[in-house]
């Protein structure tokens, strides 16, 4: 098999990502990358090593970026329970909300 373009490398990075991500352990991404594009343990290797790079970049934020973000999807969780009447979860989002920012309900 040829050199990947590209493209095609910042595919599998992307994709070896996502199992990282998963919490796949080393031998399952190897053996992944084995299957899908046989590819050498070295080059499985290389892969996880460029996607655990863009973990790292992915995690490099500052607290308050993240309390903002995580609010963010707690609103979204909330508001589709609320549309879909499971009063509950938008109740435990709301919740979940007030706790981030410090406050005792």
């Amino acid at each position: 098999m040829g050199r990947s373009t590209k493209v095609e490398t910042e595919h599998r990075i992307n994709a070896v990502y996502k199992l990282l991500a998963e919490g796949q352990s080393r031998s399952q991404v190897i053996q992944f990358c084995s299957e899908k594009w046989g590819v050498t343990d070295r080059q499985g290797d290389t892969y996880m090593a460029r996607a655990r790079e863009k973990l790292l970049e992915d995690c490099e934020m500052e607290r308050p970026a993240w309390i903002a973000e995580a609010l963010q999807r707690l609103r979204t969780y909330e508001q589709a329970a609320y549309k879909q009447k499971q009063n509950q979860t938008a109740i435990n989002s709301v919740q979940a909300q007030a706790k981030l920012i410090g406050i005792d309900l």
